[in-house]
């Protein structure tokens, strides 16, 4: 039986970075992914600048799309908008995390793709994990810890320790579209639709997207708590199509469901024993915020970070992690009770954004500075 010190199950941008750093410090490290890669990953694939300081490495010019974000514009029900600077990195989720993976390959990690998690057993110095790679046989493999990688929809590790984390179906997703012609759309901003109808998790979007041949698409899109994705996704690309003369044809869809109940109250958790859960997995996808890959990554650098100083000092992983966490869990906890399913009406919701527009300019400038000079155990995630 192969021995490692860590397993993670997930190959995306949580996953791949943990075992980057894990493998760097010295960790013996496995990482699978169920697909073969490079594979698609339904996101938005947009990040500050701060994004680079997480990673702890510059992004290459060929993992990002041909167009960056430089201004967003916001829409609300009632015809007002609001334009302002914004300025992030733009990218697909399938050439970044191929480019993660390279990472921690090189930096000592062992990946395996086509490879799926099946399940494990607690031992006293560690787990017994069962893996099987597409066309073998279950292949058994021991760790000294396991990690949950594997984003909203999976949760293997998840689902066997906390199954009351669950419902019977899905408790939402998101979809997008991509469009190949014509429309009065802006290349280089995002564009954020805040209608209820449209969307009850944050906000609808539109955005412009590099695919796989080169050039550049609309990604028209939608998100939901409830299972109502797809026909807030029908009812906002008829409302896009129509204010924006959007002609052409959808080349490709995209759709992802969550597997954890989003609004659970409980859904920010870091794991058990031996078995840690980090980004989506661990509940750190915000609303509020509209993001989590920057909580996604930097808490894979905690979980590698948590075990290796646990192993100086002879305490628990565990805890080093929640210690590391501590302000990004608090962060993404005092969010949720933000999120935009409180309100009831659209001029409830534009009233609340109106209101604490200024606010969150000031302080979104305020801590972009002050992250530069922040310990990564100190970073405030953004948007505040």
């Amino acid at each position: 039986m192969k021995q490692y010190d860590v397993f993670i199950a997930g190959g995306g941008m949580s996953g791949s970075v943990m075992a980057r750093y894990a493998a760097k410090g010295g960790l013996k490290t496995l990482f699978v992914e169920k697909c073969k890669t490079p594979r698609t990953k339904p996101c938005s694939g947009i990040q500050f600048n701060y994004f680079e300081k997480i990673l702890g490495e510059k992004i290459p010019p060929d993992r990002l799309c041909n167009k960056q974000i430089t201004k967003t514009k916001m829409y609300f029900h009632d015809g007002t908008t609001f334009n302002a600077p914004f300025s992030a990195f733009n990218y697909m989720r399938k050439t970044f995390d191929n480019w993660l993976n390279i990472l921690a390959r090189e930096n000592g990690a062992e990946f395996r793709d086509e490879c799926e998690f099946l399940d494990f057993e607690e031992v006293p110095d560690g787990l017994v994990v069962t893996i099987q790679s597409r066309g073998k046989e279950p292949e058994k493999i021991k760790a000294r810890y396991a990690v949950d990688a594997t984003g909203l929809s999976a949760l293997p590790l998840r689902k066997k320790l906390r199954p009351q984390d669950f419902g019977e179906k899905a408790a939402g997703g998101g979809m997008n579209y991509y469009v190949d012609g014509e429309a009065d759309i802006d290349p280089n901003a995002l564009y954020q639709f805040w209608d209820l109808k449209f969307s009850d998790s944050m906000f609808a979007w539109i955005y412009t997207k590099t695919l796989d041949d080169g050039k550049d698409y609309w990604c028209i899109g939608t998100g939901a708590v409830t299972d109502t994705v797809k026909e807030r996704q029908e009812l906002f690309f008829n409302h896009v199509k129509e204010k924006f003369n959007v002609t052409g044809k959808i080349v490709e869809v995209e759709e992802f469901v969550t597997a954890i109940d989003v609004k659970s109250g409980d859904r920010v958790w870091l794991g058990e024993g031996r078995v840690l859960m980090v980004g989506d997995a661990a509940g750190l996808l915000d609303g509020v915020r509209g993001v989590g890959q920057d909580a996604a990554a930097l808490s894979g650098r905690f979980a590698a970070m948590a075990i290796i100083e646990s192993d100086k000092k002879g305490t628990s992983a565990l805890d080093e992690y929640k210690k590391l966490a501590h302000t990004i869990t608090t962060q993404t906890k005092n969010n949720q009770a933000k999120e935009i399913d409180q309100f009831e009406t659209n001029d409830e919701l534009k009233k609340h954004i109106k209101s604490s527009m200024f606010s969150m300019g000031i302080k979104m400038m305020y801590h972009t500075f002050l992250n530069k000079f922040r310990s990564l155990e100190n970073l405030r995630l953004l948007p505040p």
